[in-house]
């Protein structure tokens, strides 16, 4: 799974829609994102890493690397 569809499932799970997301996102940042463009960068998968972690902060979550238990 994509940084992309995490995003997306994260919006469904809040109801959160794209115009809703970029209002929430470009009141705490400085670079701003519209619908449209927050839309292409999800579709073409596009979305960078630093992008990902300030879209989940909007919404209440954090990403999180997580070492594998391995046996």
């Amino acid at each position: 799974m994509s940084a992309n569809e995490d995003i997306r499932i994260l919006m469904l799970k809040e109801c959160l829609t794209l115009n809703k997301l970029s209002k929430l996102y470009n009141e705490k940042n400085e670079i701003k994102f519209t619908p449209d463009g927050l839309s292409k960068k999800l579709r073409f998968n596009t979305l960078r890493y630093d992008e990902a972690k300030k879209l989940a902060e909007v919404m209440g979550y954090e990403l999180i690397f997580r070492k594998k238990n391995i046996i």
